[in-house]
């Protein structure tokens, strides 16, 4: 039976060697290399490094001996499997070859049989302990992941249990008030208001998420004009943006094309980016929302997109964070404790993605963010 092809490095002074022994591996379909010297074998194995190699021990300047231990010193050859091949067959000749690493030892004059038999054997040993080398890794790398992803949902839970309890707060002491026949004034009763509201809104988000990541959130598709969907969505926000002290610019291009999607659903997901853009937009700073057409590129190409982008002069995302901030249990990892869990951003990534769509986000410190929504027309 034929063997998978192994690339085999031969080290034997002798020509009329190296040639036999390359003929006989050469038939069974490995790939062999054949070198002079202890020298040359190591410079070709550093260059590509073999399956296997096999070494004769009488050679000159360096012999056999030396040559497998340089090759055990070498960090990049060292689990690379050595054969001895020699005419020496003294027993101590052969307990120095095991001594100096070696992994097996085959006396001259061989029979074709027993070396091609010795090589299968060491190739099979050499391949099933890199599959299993590369197992145990994927094995320690899964199990990190999964460490850091029960890390990561241990915060996010501590921090969601915090976000609950001040707004639970205020509902408990207005309904202990209550209880005790005391009066309740009206700002109260508008913070207890606010709290049901705050619990009602973190709690459809959490649900939102859920529905998402199974799979199960309920779309209503449509055809959408972007032109006056766009102009009716932004227009409470020229009057926002006049109290807040920040300029809002809308800009729309003509001839739009329209898309397919569910309109509540792009709604949540433009609304909630500009109002983060309006948060984190300081007085005397501008946000603004663009839409056009972007062409696809690369495996893409061909494809024409409808690009939505939020732009504003804000504080800007930290580099470290960027690459996280659609990641909802990632979110707890914040140093404005005021911002809360942060779901807002992962629901817009999943609500992008549930219309086949994309969004990319830029940012740099001190000088704002962009987010783009790309839907396909």
């Amino acid at each position: 039976m034929l063997v998978p092809q192994g690339d085999i490095l031969i080290v034997d002074d002798n020509p009329d060697n190296l040639d036999l022994l390359s003929a006989v591996l050469r038939q069974r379909q490995y790939r062999v290399r054949a070198v002079p010297s202890g020298a040359m074998a190591l410079e070709a194995a550093r260059r590509h490094p073999p399956e296997l190699v096999m070494l004769d021990v009488n050679m000159p300047d360096m012999d056999g001996y030396q040559t497998c231990e340089a090759f055990k010193k070498d960090a990049a050859l060292a689990r690379i499997p050595i054969i001895f091949i020699s005419a020496l067959d003294d027993p101590l000749d052969k307990v120095k070859a095991f001594h100096v690493g070696g992994r097996d030892y085959v006396t001259k004059p061989f029979s074709a049989e027993e070396v091609l038999v010795r090589v299968e054997h060491q190739v099979s040993l050499g391949r099933l302990q890199r599959e299993l080398e590369i197992q145990n890794q994927n094995l320690l790398d899964a199990n990190l992941k999964l460490k850091e992803v029960n890390t990561l949902k241990t915060n996010f839970t501590a921090m969601l249990v915090h976000d609950l309890r001040s707004p639970l707060t205020v509902l408990g002491i207005v309904l202990e008030k209550l209880r005790d026949g005391e009066s309740v004034r009206d700002e109260m009763l508008g913070k207890a208001e606010d709290s049901c509201t705050q619990i009602k809104t973190l709690l459809d988000e959490m649900l939102e998420i859920y529905r998402s990541e199974s799979g199960q959130l309920p779309m209503e598709f449509g055809e959408l004009d972007p032109a006056p969907w766009l102009a009716s969505l932004m227009g409470p926000y020229h009057l926002r943006a006049g109290s807040a002290g920040v300029e809002f610019q809308l800009a729309i291009a003509e001839g739009l094309p329209a898309i397919r999607g569910d309109r509540q659903k792009l709604d949540r997901a433009l609304v909630n980016l500009v109002d983060n853009a309006f948060k984190f937009t300081p007085r005397g700073g501008a946000v603004r929302v663009e839409a056009g057409i972007e062409f696809g590129t690369g495996v893409e190409a061909g494809l024409r997109f409808l690009r939505l982008s939020v732009i504003d002069t804000g504080r800007g995302i930290p580099a470290a964070d960027l690459p996280f901030i659609f990641d909802p249990f990632r979110q707890s990892e914040r140093s404005d404790a005021t911002r809360g869990v942060g779901l807002g951003l992962a629901i817009v990534q999943r609500l992008v993605a549930a219309h086949r769509g994309q969004i990319r986000a830029q940012s740099q410190m001190g000088f704002g963010s962009s987010f783009s929504i790309l839907l396909p027309c």
